[in-house]
């Protein structure tokens, strides 16, 4: 008995220290959550970064693509449907429990609706967001087409319900709203029906946002002039970035090299509500970045800038270009830096093709370039990289797919650079 009892206790042991010695991901539990009928299992929350982390407005490409990341893991919105993926380089699949459900059609308990059904159609995405254990999105009402409503739904897809109607006719009359969950509040502009953020037919000047966690209205955080005119903007902290263009601009891609735009930049403080310029040589919100004390930028085929939030003082940090790119994105993190530049290509009849053919640059926090990787399978402006997670570099093959490649980033630097397929 004495024999049996020390050998089980040793194999405890064993198992003990295995499973301490695995990543961190591997020590979350599962949640009871799975069906026979689908493959997901939602994690228990992981809580070692803190609440903010999560709620507040990602920057970078996880914006365009509809991406969040959250205690539980990982969603992604494409073609309709919201997506789960666990921690890792895992498989996404669609965010339903439901029995013995397709998973194709608007049974489905993933199913938000195509982009057009949701917003307009010249919208390529929306936004989720993440809150006190519940993910958000807007939406028009289906009733009226004019109402906007907030939703919310547990984090397995279940028990999807109104929260309020935040926005009516009154406001919402020749008007669509655009904007991002940020701290507890869904931040957002009005811009005229047919119309983009930064058009001259805008004619609303406020900043509006409404509390997620309860019943009250929309308040307007601040009025001003440049609130039509600003193309996007960003919130980082108490801080919102509006980006203005002052450049000459054209819809045709053909005369971006001849006529690259710059940008006035204005922060507003959501403490103190005043507005301020910052600078008047900037470059667009797809190519920023943000945090406490100082904003960083790349402008295509020119260099890093850096600028400092207090003293207003930028200063060119590198010069960087790219030999054949008309154009291109950049994302910052701790640990490096990332380019994707896109090559003009021609289609089977000569026409120009501007997006086809992508390159990812990997580059370290002195902006040398370490490794880059050819991507010819994702066809829009939002690139194919989606986040940096800490261990990995994830990309997606195809607008219509959800993340489906990724890069170790303990190959970056070597000759083993690669893109490996999400298979499970």
């Amino acid at each position: 008995m004495n024999k049996k009892l020390y050998l089980t206790i040793a194999v405890l042991l064993i198992l003990s220290f295995i499973l301490c010695s695995c990543r961190k991901e591997a020590q979350i539990v599962p949640a009871p959550t799975n069906t026979v009928e689908s493959d997901l299992v939602i994690l228990q929350p992981d809580l070692s970064l803190p609440d903010e982390y999560y709620t507040s407005m990602h920057q970078g490409a996880r914006v365009w693509h509809s991406y969040l990341n959250t205690p539980y893991g990982k969603y992604h919105y494409v073609d309709g449907f919201i997506l789960y993926s666990q921690y890792g380089n895992s498989k996404f699949v669609k965010l339903c429990t439901k029995a013995e459900c397709t998973h194709m059609d608007d049974n489905c308990d993933a199913y938000l609706g195509k982009i057009d059904q949701i917003v307009p159609t010249n919208e390529k995405t929306i936004q989720l967001g993440y809150y006190q254990d519940n993910i958000y999105y807007v939406e028009r009402s289906k009733k009226n087409g004019l109402d906007w409503n907030l939703i919310k739904m547990n984090m397995d897809g279940t028990e999807r319900q109104l929260v309020k109607t935040f926005a009516t006719v009154s406001l919402t009359q020749g008007k669509r709203c655009l904007g991002f969950f940020h701290s507890g509040y869904y931040y957002f502009v009005m811009i005229n029906a047919g119309q983009e953020m930064g058009s001259k037919y805008n004619t609303d000047n406020n900043f509006y946002r409404v509390k997620l966690d309860d019943y009250s209205e929309y308040e307007s955080v601040i009025s001003h002039d440049v609130i039509p005119e600003a193309c996007m903007f960003t919130l980082v902290g108490d801080n919102v970035f509006f980006y203005v263009r002052t450049g000459p601009y054209n819809e045709n891609y053909k005369l971006y090299d001849e006529n690259p735009a710059e940008y006035e930049l204005y922060m507003l403080s959501l403490t103190y509500k005043n507005m301020r310029l910052l600078t008047d040589k900037w470059a667009d919100y797809r190519n920023s970045h943000f945090d406490w004390e100082n904003a960083y930028c790349y402008k295509h085929n020119d260099g890093f800038y850096e600028l400092n939030l207090t003293s207003e003082q930028m200063n060119k940090v590198a010069d960087f270009k790219i030999e054949d790119a008309w154009g291109s994105l950049a994302y910052f993190y701790p640990d490096y830096n990332y380019i994707i530049a896109f090559a003009k290509t021609s289609d089977s009849r000569g026409y120009p093709r501007y997006f086809d053919s992508q390159t990812l640059y990997i580059l370290d926090k002195q902006y040398h370039i370490l490794n880059s990787c050819i991507i010819d399978a994702l066809k829009l402006d939002t690139g194919c990289f989606i986040d940096d997670t800490g261990t990995s570099v994830l990309l997606a093959s195809s607008a219509h797919k959800p993340i489906d490649f990724f890069i170790y980033k303990s190959d970056i630097g070597t000759d083993n650079v690669k893109l490996n397929e999400i298979t499970d």
